[in-house]
């Protein structure tokens, strides 16, 4: 620990109307083992208008400790006695602003904390300077880390309700490992906690708390909160990390992100089925399509579907609204017009269902389906084939690892300059090598590749 304390005494000198100092002192280290070298920088300013006759820089330090040098400017001069080191600075100050930079090495020689007590006066004036710096001394070699959080906020816009899934990374850039760590994600006022994955958690007011444990250098543990935020307004995300490691960089301790949540836009919009329910067996899904319109007399920046009352899951569902699936329209829907969406549901079996069910609205902005930073020059997955079905459905193949996670990035020109991602990702659970995915249009691509004049595809493993 580095203790810094500087104070400065003011007066008015009967004598000669001076100032008195200014002072500053720092250590080469907050702390280090014993025996090894500790170097003070000591700068004394003199801020009187009149030279300054035999001015004195007193160290007084607290502890045990092995002499080694002293520094200073021409004419200065040092004496040592016991635990106190005289440096004498002559008649070096001339005038006003002038600086003495000075040094002071020794070798601490017993554990504990040495407290080094610097006190510069002269006797030309009344006024003195001290201030004082404490560092610790060990016999253990200190555990130097250095811990780092950061925040991955949900893309915009998120709505009134919406279940809100956001990512804290806690990580050490080492080089050593960080014991005790622990981990502390705030929730802002005006939410509700779904889910925190892990679980493992202590809650006190707004704050979870995750002990850690031990963290390797190079290594990162990822945490996963899902909340509900029940106003519009900004919501605030922060969180902290901390250990009893001596930490290299405290400015990435802690990290905060800001999320604007709206409510609905007032357009009029409507969703009605216009099809059956038929099984797609190319990929075992449920299908049936919507017809969305916008009757109203403005045009929609984008909108959502929300799906209420089901007993099938929502199989391409993008989000949640106060437990409700939804699927969003990432484009304009012009006044007057309508798209057709295909909604899927697993398991495979026909349900009930009512247009009733269906409730569409226009959202304050497009969807940012913008895939992560460097994919738009690679690829991490390999795929096998790209076939064009008689409907006009594109459909991709890659093998795939169980228990992995997928996104499948589009784009409509090979340099992938405005690549979208196609949601929702794609989880392997079952056993099985290869995966197919089919993009059949709207809501997971923003038109059907027939309607494309082409259509490039890449597969990413998600972490």
């Amino acid at each position: 620990m580095l203790a810094l304390v500087v104070a400065g005494l003011v007066a008015t000198c009967p004598r000669t109307g001076a100032q008195g100092f200014g002072l500053s002192v720092t250590a080469s280290a907050d702390s280090l083992l014993v025996n090894n070298s500790l170097t003070y920088t000591i700068n004394v300013t003199n801020l009187n208008a009149i030279p300054l006759v035999d001015t004195l820089v007193t160290n007084l330090l607290s502890a045990s400790f092995q002499f080694v040098s002293v520094t200073g400017p021409n004419g200065s001069t040092y004496s040592t006695n016991g635990n106190v080191v005289l440096i004498d600075l002559s008649s070096y100050f001339n005038s006003y602003g002038e600086v003495a930079p000075l040094t002071l090495t020794v070798q601490p020689t017993a554990t504990g904390f040495i407290t080094n007590m610097v006190t510069v006066t002269s006797i030309t004036v009344t006024n003195a300077a001290s201030t004082n710096v404490a560092v610790q001394v060990t016999n253990v070699v200190p555990i130097v880390a250095d811990l780092g959080v950061m925040i991955a906020g949900p893309a915009p816009p998120v709505i009134t309700n919406d279940w809100v899934t956001y990512a804290v990374i806690a990580s050490n850039a080492g080089p050593n490992t960080a014991t005790g760590v622990m981990l502390t994600n705030t929730l802002p006022p005006g939410t509700i906690l779904l889910g925190a994955a892990p679980a493992n958690y202590t809650a006190v007011g707004s704050n979870l708390i995750f002990g850690l444990g031990a963290l390797a250098g190079g290594g990162y543990t990822n945490f996963q909160f899902i909340i509900q935020p029940t106003n519009a307004g900004l919501l605030a995300l922060s969180a902290s990390i901390g250990s009893g490691a001596l930490d290299t960089n405290l400015a990435n301790n802690a990290a905060s992100t800001n999320i604007a949540v709206t409510n609905y836009l007032a357009e009029l919009l409507v969703a009605v089925t216009n099809s059956g329910q038929n099984v797609n067996l190319q990929n075992g899904l449920e299908e049936q399509s919507i017809s969305l319109t916008n009757p109203g007399g403005t045009d929609a920046l984008a909108a959502r579907v929300i799906v209420t009352g089901l007993t099938n899951r929502l199989f391409n569902a993008v989000g949640t609204n106060n437990g409700n699936p939804f699927v969003d329209y990432s484009a304009a829907l012009a006044a007057g017009h309508g798209v057709t969406l295909l909604l899927q549901y697993f398991p495979r079996k026909p349900f009930s269902f009512a247009n009733g069910q269906l409730h569409a609205f226009a959202l304050p902005a497009v969807p940012d389906w913008t895939p992560p930073a460097g994919t738009t020059s690679g690829t991490n997955v390999s795929i096998n084939r790209i076939v064009k079905m008689s409907n006009g459905d594109m459909l991709i193949e890659w093998f795939a690892v169980t228990n992995r996670n997928y996104t499948v990035v589009y784009c409509d020109n090979v340099s992938f300059s405005n690549a979208m991602i196609a949601p929702p990702s794609i989880s392997i659970a079952a056993p099985g090598n290869e995966v197919q995915w089919i993009d059949y249009g709207p809501p997971t691509t923003v038109s059907a590749p027939t309607n494309a004049s082409a259509r490039f595809y890449r597969v990413l493993l998600n972490p």
